[in-house]
């Protein structure tokens, strides 16, 4: 049976390591690190990960709009995306002796860490896949 409980969601924002094309990071991160992290968060209880790639083309289709509300859009290369059931399993993965010896070292090849920018939080969802949704499940946040 399908858990159908809502999932904490932690996204952390980074920028590419210095020196580093868009298309290098983005190549790097894709075919490199994603594949190598894959199956350390499945093993540390992260139920999904998503890489959100934001490319100047991607950021220059929002300029007319940040133009018009007197604000620059976020400056980042892209968002990693964490879905968990409870914080303490990301905590964990990140505490991990492998995260330590095999994906952090691997990040520091791509990622600017001074960069990097976090935040944690619950989804709601009022339209989903073209309709309004009338019933959710969430009843704290």
């Amino acid at each position: 049976m399908m858990n159908t409980e809502p999932l904490i969601r932690i996204s952390i924002c980074i920028k590419r390591r210095p020196g580093m094309s868009e298309d290098e990071f983005s190549d790097y991160w894709v075919n490199k690190h994603g594949p190598l992290a894959a199956e350390w968060l499945l093993r540390c209880g992260i139920v999904r990960y998503v890489q959100y790639h934001t490319t100047s083309k991607h950021r220059n289709l929002a300029k007319k709009m940040s133009d018009a509300v007197g604000r620059p859009g976020l400056q980042y290369d892209g968002m990693a995306d964490f879905y968990v059931h409870k914080y303490e399993d990301f905590e964990a993965a990140f505490l991990d002796p492998e995260y330590q010896e095999r994906i952090r070292p691997d990040e520091l090849r791509f990622v600017d860490m001074d960069s990097i920018a976090l935040t944690v939080g619950v989804e709601h969802i009022p339209v989903d896949d073209g309709k309004l949704v009338e019933k959710h499940e969430r009843t704290e946040f």
